[in-house]
C-alpha cells in the first residue's frame, strides 16, 4: 500500500503531463476492448435465442399445408413471439418468411443495447439469425389406436388427448407431398372395438358364443349324485348391436388371418351392449382417410368407458395397416415405400379378456392378457410396422416398452398435459420435419 502511495504521490507531482495525457487517451481504447467483449458474448446469446425461436416457428409453419402468404407470416410471428418474449436481451424486428417447395425459410434480426461500447459512439449491435426446414416428403399410413377406458375421464386425460391426437393429425397430413401420399386411421378401443352397425350382415362375424364360464346342475343324491355342467353361451342379438366385437377364440385372438365361414373359431364375436359393463360407448373404427376435419371430429366424439382389454387394440391396429379384408377401405395394398406406422396409447393394465385367462375379475390385474399382448405385438413388428407405445400414468411399463419398435418409440408420461409434447415428437419424427440450416 505504502509503494502504491509513493507511486500515486511521484505521478500527482509531476508536473510533465505526458503520463497522464496518455493513461487517460489508452483508457478509451481499452474500456471499448473490455465492452466489445462483454457485449460480443451478450450478442451470441441474443443469437442463439433468436435462432431457438425461428427454430420453433419454422417447425410450426413446415408441418402446415395449404396457407396463403400472410397466414405463413402470422403464424410465423406469433411462435416467434412467444418463443422471444419481450423481456429477452434485444428488440427483434419482423421475420421473413419465405417458401421454396418443401423448404421453409425464416429469418430476423434484433437491436441489442449494447452495454460499454457507447463510450465509442456504438450504442446498439445488429444481431441476426436465420433458419430452414425441409420437408422430406413421405409416403405414410398411420392408425392411432387410442385407449377409451373409463379411466381416461380422469385427470382431463381424455380431453388432453383429444388435442395432442389432432395437433398429430395435423403435423403428420403435412409429410404428403402429393395427394394421398400419407393417410390415418383410428381405433378406439377398451374390451371391444367397435367396427360399426354397417357390417351387421357380413359373415366374418358370430352371434353366439362361449364364454369363460359355465353352468353347472346337480341332481339325485349319495351315490346317485350326478353334476352336469355346460358351457356358458352368449347370444348376441343383430338387431339390438351396436358393433362391437370381442376377442376370436385362441390362437386367433393375436392374429389377422381371414375368417373363414366353416371355422367358427375364426369368425369375429359380436358384443351386446351388457357384457363387461361398458355398453359399446365406443366411436367405431375409422378406416384410412385424409379428411383430416372428418378425423380429428371423431377424436373429439370419442368417450370414455369400460374396462382394459390392450390385446384387442393392438390386434385391430394391425388389421387396418396389414390386412384391410375384414373393413372396407382399410390397408393400401403394395404401395410403393409405404411406411405403416402405429401410436399406441393406453392408461391401465390389463382387466378383461374373453377367454378368461388368469385372474380376471374386471377389477384386478389379469396377467394372463398380457401374455397374449406380448405374442401380437411381437407379430406386429414381425411384419415391419413401426409402433410407437405411450403409457399414460398407469400400466405395464415393460410390457409396453418391448411392444415398441425401439426404446426411443416408448414414452412413459406421469401426468396427461405431458401427452402434448410426446405427440409432438411423435408428429416430428413421422412427418420427416427437419432442421435443415
Amino acid at each position: 500500500m505504502r509503494r502504491f502511495q509513493n507511486l500515486f504521490r511521484r505521478l500527482w507531482n509531476d508536473r510533465s503531463g505526458n503520463f497522464a495525457a496518455i493513461l487517460a487517451i489508452s483508457m478509451v481504447p481499452i474500456v471499448a476492448a473490455v465492452g466489445a467483449s462483454v457485449d460480443i458474448s451478450r450478442a451470441y446469446i441474443v443469437e442463439s435465442r433468436l435462432k431457438a425461436a425461428l427454430d420453433a416457428s419454422a417447425l410450426a409453419i413446415g408441418g402446415s399445408t395449404g396457407l396463403s402468404a400472410a397466414q405463413m407470416q402470422t403464424m410465423a410471428q406469433s411462435y416467434f413471439s412467444a418463443n422471444y418474449p419481450a423481456s429477452k436481451i434485444g428488440v427483434p424486428g419482423t421475420l421473413s418468411v419465405t417458401q421454396n417447395g418443401n423448404v421453409v425459410s425464416l429469418s430476423v434480426s434484433a437491436d441489442m443495447p449494447t452495454s460499454l461500447m457507447g463510450v465509442v459512439g456504438i450504442n446498439t449491435l445488429k444481431v441476426a439469425a436465420t433458419t430452414e426446414v425441409t420437408r422430406m416428403g413421405k409416403k405414410l399410413e398411420v392408425v392411432l389406436v387410442l385407449d377409451n377406458t373409463g379411466s381416461m375421464n380422469s385427470d382431463g386425460r381424455m380431453t388432453v388427448l383429444k388435442s395432442a391426437a389432432k395437433d398429430l393429425i395435423t403435423t403428420v397430413s403435412s409429410a404428403a407431398v402429393s395427394a394421398g401420399d400419407v393417410r390415418i386411421a383410428i381405433v378406439p378401443f377398451t374390451t371391444d372395438v367397435n367396427v360399426g352397425t354397417s357390417y351387421k350382415n357380413s359373415n366374418w362375424l358370430k352371434w353366439s358364443w362361449e364364454l369363460p364360464t359355465e353352468t353347472c346342475v346337480t341332481t339325485g343324491s349319495g351315490k346317485n349324485k350326478t353334476t352336469t355342467c355346460t358351457q356358458d353361451v352368449r347370444t348376441v342379438s343383430k338387431s339390438s348391436w351396436k358393433g362391437c366385437v370381442v376377442d376370436r377364440d385362441q390362437n386367433y385372438d393375436v392374429s389377422i388371418a381371414d375368417p373363414v365361414t366353416i371355422d367358427n373359431a375364426t369368425l369375429f364375436p359380436a358384443n351386446d351392449n351388457n357384457l363387461y359393463n361398458n355398453n359399446c360407448t365406443l366411436r367405431p373404427i375409422v378406416p384410412f382417410s385424409t379428411d383430416w376435419t372428418m378425423l380429428k371430429n371423431e377424436i373429439d366424439a370419442m368417450v370414455a368407458g369400460g374396462a382394459t382389454n390392450t390385446t384387442i387394440g393392438f390386434v385391430w391396429g394391425w388389421q387396418m395397416l396389414i390386412n384391410g379384408k375384414v373393413l372396407s377401405n382399410a390397408a393400401a395394398k403394395d404401395a410403393e415405400k409405404l411406411e405403416k406406422v402405429m401410436v399406441y396409447l393406453t392408461d391401465g393394465d390389463n382387466t378383461y379378456y374373453r377367454q378368461g385367462i388368469g385372474s380376471c375379475n374386471g377389477s384386478s390385474y389379469c396377467a394372463g392378457v398380457d401374455v397374449r399382448t406380448a405374442l401380437v405385438c411381437s407379430a406386429i413388428k414381425g411384419d415391419g410396422i413401426t409402433v410407437y407405445t405411450v403409457r399414460l400414468i398407469n400400466g405395464n411399463a415393460t410390457l409396453l416398452r418391448n411392444c415398441a419398435s425401439s426404446p426411443s418409440m416408448y414414452y412413459s408420461v406421469n401426468t396427461a398435459s405431458e401427452l402434448t409434447d410426446v405427440f409432438k415428437s411423435i408428429a416430428q419424427s413421422l412427418s420427416n420435419l427437419r432442421i435443415s440450416k
